[in-house]
């Protein structure tokens, strides 16, 4: 127990799909599309961009479900839980049930403004300490991991690999990553999704990258800390490094 340490992570998201899969999408989709119309005809090497733009400039964005793409995102039980919210998906979460962070080790989100301020780092650092340290003595205790969970906090790290069609990340972008109310690290994880994106298919996301701030990050950097294993509990200041 003396020796509970929990790593600190930054959310982010990898791309599962197979790049060589999104480069045809743009075909696939205008011989969908097209199909509403007959006009199958009009199909050349370069009528894809300009018929997919125009289709989701009029609003009929049903055409772009045909495609979806998967991610695997990394974020705190906080942010997963709005995540989750969004439909038409399908999601594969890690499981707090089933893992045993005994055996796994603990990971942790912590928010930027919490980072970015010495006291409240040393409490935030702390009380998840504390919770884990209990997680820990309940699993010496014999309590299975979907009990034992019930202390973990939402500063948990989760992985969730996600999957949406291309009208639903241009869905998610709109409400997750536009809305000005949006939340920091949801924000941060789908700017840097839409940029990627962008990439790769710019035709299905180039508005809504238009959009965005040149400024790409999307928050203050943290300050330089200590790891959290240096900090003792109910210290209002980092201790100093053990040698």
């Amino acid at each position: 127990m003396d020796d509970v340490k929990i790593t600190i992570v930054k959310p982010g998201a990898e791309l599962i799909t197979p790049v060589n899969h999104l480069v045809d999408y743009a075909k696939l989709i205008e011989t969908a599309g097209r199909s509403c119309y007959k006009s199958e005809d009009r199909i050349t090497n370069e009528s894809a961009p300009r018929f997919i733009r125009s289709i989701i400039k009029r609003g009929h964005e049903s055409v772009i479900e045909h495609c979806s793409v998967t991610y695997r995102i990394t974020c705190s039980r906080a942010c997963s839980h709005q995540l989750v919210r969004h439909r038409i998906a399908a999601f594969s979460q890690e499981s707090q049930r089933y893992c045993d962070y005994g055996k796994l080790g603990f990971q942790v989100i912590m928010p930027p403004t919490i980072d970015n301020h010495v006291l409240a780092r040393v409490c935030f650092v702390n009380q998840v300490r504390e919770a884990y340290s209990n997680y820990l003595a309940l699993r010496e205790y014999g309590i299975p991991p979907e009990d034992a969970r019930f202390l973990l906090p939402n500063a948990s790290k989760t992985e969730v690999v996600t999957t949406f069609n291309l009208r639903q990340w241009r869905h998610v972008f709109n409400e997750r990553l536009l809305n000005p109310h949006a939340q920091w690290e949801i924000k941060s994880i789908m700017r840097d999704i839409a940029y990627e994106l962008n990439n790769y298919i710019p035709i299905f996301f180039e508005d809504i990258v238009e959009k965005l701030s040149p400024n790409r990050l999307p928050f203050p950097e943290p300050l330089p800390h200590p790891p959290p294993e240096y900090i003792k509990e109910g210290s209002s200041e980092p201790s100093p490094k053990k040698e």
